[in-house]
């Protein structure tokens, strides 16, 4: 509890108009909105993101129109286009396929436009936050860089280090990588810059407000290399302060436009974001003066190249579809906890006490009484972990003579319930998958229990809704412990005048009256949480994408927060769990889309126009075979999104890796020990997230999808096995020799079927243009 500053400052919350945020608005592209003033632009909505296109395959030119979607399509898991991929579960056959052809059109074009546009309010969020980085400048440090190096040539920089270190080592989470970061830059002078420029993004030292996290020193560390290759080894100087003093205007500007040309989107993005840096260090003197970097930094951030600096790092990729790291999931779950756990019974004793004596009920809600309320003062005293949460807020004076005492409660109150609420949020927002408009609107009628005791969460989704004033409704599963805390809050808030209009995640220090629930609610909560977390770009989008990519990478220290979150022993658990929620099911399928995305393209790629090997690609093709036209363009974006999220409404995992040249491991089985796949066989498994183990892939496996391009490693590995066999007649074990014949074996079964299907693959299949 340490790092977290526990304010719960309210921004003042606009009342929404009577019409839904998403109805009639214009549309702009997201560079276009990030012109206005932050104050016109709840007037619009993003222009639809232009995905990226995937190379090799063929582009199909036709576009579908968006149609109406229902309800009842998306609870069933999206199961359109569901058999044109194998799945373990399914055998891909014709009847499969025509189940499901009636609504194709409807149902793709609804599924690629909520792609679209949940890319591109993640892009519009992510660049929001980077122009706001862009535009600040930093603040007076008590004591400067510059100052200390005058004075000392060495100093404590974190408990591990001292700034003259080989490494760094920055504070990390329990559960979280090192934040090492290492100087063993073999250019001459290069270390020692090193050091002078990530010494200001480390958070106890760093001029910058939106620098609030350890991961993020460690990035710059990592990220030095460019600045150094761009400026100093392409320009043949070392970075000794004399070479450093020879950098000019022509040298930046030459530098720039290499980043920009170089193969690396983000070369480009990472020089600028150096350079300005290093200009505003140099600018202000933070720095030692034979660092400076002489070079005005209005010569560098201009308005245009930061338009196109904020264009190049996005546009062609998803560089914006991140989730929070192991380490930032630590800080939001230690700080939720602390709220709810801590804050909670504390603040009930309160609500109790104040309405058992009637102190509700008092017009102005303040508290007169000749003698001070000890027992008053006591419990609006309230701490967790030694940081101070509320305190008591007593007036003392004289009133015709007597000594007066005002006992004041609300303000503190309220802020309090600020912060439980923030805490809400974030868990509510990590389990539904929400976006932003969707969890403004949720109200306390919204949660209910059945009749086992499990809650229910309902959510109003305006953006696939065929109205947009309208939405439909999608009633959610919630976790017992986050719906627990919810009802405790609901309690809390029942104290006038704090339940106001029964919005979940409304202010609770503001009289304002919110008659529209609106996305500002949340930006407000966004607010806060910017100020009391040390994350680094902390915006709503990335908890929607936090528990998918827990579900994907299924990595032992995540699970544990999966188990704190949802109340579930096992992986499985929880994903069957996932496939009651549409919103998550859609949201996990995105992101694992995104996740795999070369693999899955590959893959189609290389079995549409060249040989192929393997029952999982058999399957494949054969679906390939039955609809063309979906394994193209952005319709196959569409098809493996649907895939996915067939996978996972049946409570199915997924998985794909590339094993060797040419080769994959692609399954959605569910791996228990009974039925372990080949590559795991006689080894001890312990747990339940059974994987394959790609590095130990075995020839004959069922899973295995095999590509031309690995003919040659298949005819090397068949030949040295064969020689193996030939120069050790005799003298393997009967056992070895098994082995070895099997791989010989299943080699040259592989290549058989890459020369049979190689020849005719490519002429069989042909797509039809709209």
């Amino acid at each position: 509890m340490s790092n977290y500053k526990f304010q719960a400052e309210e921004v003042v919350e606009q009342s929404g108009s009577s019409v839904h945020e998403n109805a009639a608005k214009p549309k702009l592209s997201i560079f276009e909105m990030l012109a206005l003033p932050k104050s016109e632009r709840a007037n619009y909505k993003p222009r639809l993101a232009s995905l990226p296109e995937k190379e090799g395959l063929v582009q199909s030119e036709s576009s579908v129109q968006p149609t109406k979607t229902t309800n009842q399509t998306r609870n069933e898991g999206s199961a359109t286009s569901a058999s044109a991929l194998p799945d373990d579960v399914k055998d891909g056959s014709d009847e499969d396929a025509e189940s499901v052809d009636g609504d194709d059109e409807s149902e793709a074009a609804s599924m690629l436009r909520e792609i679209e546009e949940d890319y591109s309010e993640l892009e519009f969020e992510e660049l929001e936050s980077l122009q706001e980085e862009f535009q600040r400048r930093p603040d007076a440090p008590s004591s400067s860089l510059a100052s200390k190096l005058s004075v000392l040539d060495d100093f404590p920089i974190c408990p591990e280090s001292n700034y003259r270190d080989k490494m760094w080592k920055l504070p990390h989470g329990k559960n979280s990588f090192a934040n090492n970061i290492r100087f063993n830059r073999e250019l001459s002078g290069s270390n020692d810059l090193k050091r002078v420029l990530v010494y200001h993004v480390i958070p106890d030292y760093s001029p910058f407000s939106f620098i609030r996290s350890y991961t993020t020193a460690k990035a710059f560390g990592n990220e030095y290399a460019v600045l150094e290759k761009y400026i100093f080894i392409d320009n043949h100087i070392s970075a000794q302060p004399e070479h450093i003093a020879l950098i000019s205007i022509p040298m930046v500007m030459q530098a720039l436009e290499k980043a920009k040309a170089s193969e690396s989107k983000l070369h480009f993005f990472l020089l600028f974001k150096f350079l300005r840096l290093w200009c505003n260090l140099s600018e202000h003197k933070l720095i030692p003066e034979q660092y400076y970097l002489s070079i005005p930094i209005d010569q560098i951030d201009t308005v245009e190249r930061r338009h196109e600096v904020l264009k190049s790092k996005f546009t062609g990729t998803m560089n914006a579809w991140t989730s929070y790291s192991e380490e930032d999931l630590e800080h939001i779950m230690n700080y939720a906890t602390a709220w709810l756990d801590g804050a909670i019974p504390k603040l009930s004793d309160l609500k109790n006490y104040i309405m058992d004596n009637g102190f509700h009920e008092y017009t102005d809600k303040n508290i007169k009484r000749r003698e001070r309320l000890i027992e008053l003062d006591k419990l609006m005293t309230i701490t967790i972990d030694g940081k101070e949460i509320m305190r008591p807020h007593v007036l003392r004076y004289t009133l015709k003579g007597d000594e007066t005492y005002t006992h004041s409660w609300v303000g503190g109150y309220g802020r309090a319930l600020n912060g439980i609420r923030n805490s809400i949020f974030m868990l509510v927002a990590l389990v539904t998958g929400g976006r932003k408009s969707e969890l403004a609107t949720i109200h306390f009628d919204h949660i209910t229990t059945d009749h086992k005791g499990d809650y229910w969460i309902t959510i109003t989704r305006y953006k696939t809704s065929a109205s947009p004033t309208h939405g439909e409704e999608d009633t959610l599963p919630l976790p017992r412990y986050v719906g627990d805390m919810i009802s405790k809050f609901k309690e809390l808030r029942s104290l006038p005048p704090f339940y106001k209009q029964g919005w979940l995640f409304q202010p609770n220090n503001s009289s304002k009256v919110v008659n529209k629930a609106t996305p500002g609610l949340v930006t407000n909560i966004i607010v806060q949480l910017k100020e009391e977390l040390p994350i680094a770009r902390l915006h709503a989008h990335r908890f929607r994408k936090t528990i998918a990519e827990i579900l994907i990478n299924r990595d032992e220290r995540n699970i544990d927060i999966i188990r704190a979150l949802f109340g579930h022993k096992s992986y499985a658990m929880t994903l069957r769990y996932i496939a009651r929620n549409p919103l998550m099911v859609r949201s996990v399928a995105i992101a694992i889309e995104q996740s795999y995305a070369r693999e899955f393209h590959d893959i189609v790629a290389g079995i549409r126009f060249a040989g192929y090997s393997g029952e999982g690609a058999k399957r494949i093709y054969q679906q390939i075979l039955k609809r063309p036209d979906e394994f193209t363009g952005k319709q196959l974006k569409v098809t493996l999104v649907a895939y996915v999220s067939h996978l996972l409404a049946a409570g199915e995992p997924l998985f794909i890796r590339r094993t060797a040249v040419g080769t994959y491991c692609l399954t959605g089985e569910h791996f228990t020990h009974e039925n372990l796949p080949p590559c795991l066989q006689g080894r001890e498994i312990e747990g339940d997230l059974i994987m394959p183990d790609p590095g130990n892939c075995q020839p004959d496996c069922r899973k295995i999808v095999v590509l031309q391009s690995a003919k040659y490693a298949l005819e090397d590995t068949a030949q040295f096995y064969s020689q193996v066999l030939n120069n050790s007649a005799g003298k393997l074990s009967a056992v070895a020799e098994r082995e070895l014949n099997r791989r010989v074996k299943a080699a040259h079964a592989h290549l058989a079927n890459l020369n049979e299907t190689g020849h005719s693959a490519a002429q069989l299949i042909e797509v039809t243009h709209a």
